[in-house]
C-alpha cells in the first residue's frame, strides 16, 4: 500500500453542455484557479496539522501509522512506513513536510478543469442565466432532481452560503460553498450527474 493511493483523487467526468452569456477572460480563469488552490491548501493546512501531532511542521513514520490506524488501515511495519514517507519525501528528510503534503495532495488537480466544473453546475442552478442562484430556481431544480423542499427551506439554504446577504448565491459563493461544504453541497452533486 503505497501512501499516494490512500490520497488519490478521482475526477468525475459528466456530460454537460455549458451557456456561457458572458466569456471569461484567461485573467480571471487564473485568478479564480489560484483563489480555490489558495483555500484548498488552507484546508489541506488544518488536515497536516492534525497528522503532525507533535506540532514540529513534519510528519514522521510514527505519526503516519498512527493516522493509518486511526483511519482503520492494518499496521504497517516501520519499514512500510518508511517507504510510504520516501514516495513523497521530495527533500529526502524522512519526513513529510506541509508542502510535500501540499503536493501529494493537489498533484493531479487541474484548477482549470475544477473551476470549469463549478461553472457547469451552477449553470444547472441559474435556471434564468442572470448570474445568480434564487430560492426559486434552487427549489425548482431540487425539485425535478426528487428533493423536496419548501421555499422557505431553500431561503435557508442560501441564507447559510450568501456572503453579502442580497438573498441569491453568485458564482463565487457558490464556489466557496462548494470548496468547503455545506448542506447544499449534496444537491449539487447530483445536479453534476445529470
Amino acid at each position: 500500500m503505497g501512501l499516494r493511493s490512500l490520497f488519490k483523487r478521482k475526477k468525475k467526468n459528466g456530460s454537460l453542455s455549458i451557456n456561457r452569456s458572458v466569456p471569461q477572460s484567461p485573467l480571471i480563469s487564473r485568478l479564480s484557479s489560484f483563489n480555490s488552490r489558495a483555500e484548498i491548501e488552507e484546508e489541506l493546512k488544518q488536515v497536516f496539522d492534525k497528522f503532525d501531532a507533535n506540532g514540529d511542521g513534519k510528519i514522521s513514520a510514527s505519526e503516519l501509522g498512527a493516522i493509518l490506524d486511526s483511519l482503520g488501515h492494518t499496521a504497517a511495519t516501520v519499514e512500510e512506513l518508511d517507504d510510504m514517507i520516501r514516495e513523497v519525501d521530495a527533500d529526502g528528510d524522512g519526513f513529510i513536510d506541509l508542502q510535500e503534503f501540499i503536493e501529494l495532495n493537489t498533484k493531479d488537480i487541474d484548477w482549470d478543469q475544477v473551476i470549469e466544473s463549478l461553472r457547469e453546475a451552477f449553470s444547472i442552478f441559474d435556471v434564468d442565466k442572470n448570474g445568480s442562484i434564487s430560492a426559486g430556481e434552487l427549489q425548482n431544480v431540487l425539485s425535478s432532481l426528487g428533493e423536496d423542499c419548501s421555499i422557505a427551506e431553500c431561503r435557508k439554504m442560501i441564507s447559510g452560503v450568501d456572503r453579502d446577504g442580497n438573498g441569491v448565491i453568485d458564482f463565487e459563493e457558490f464556489k466557496a460553498m462548494m470548496i468547503k461544504g455545506s448542506p447544499f453541497n449534496n444537491a449539487t452533486e447530483v445536479g453534476l450527474r445529470t
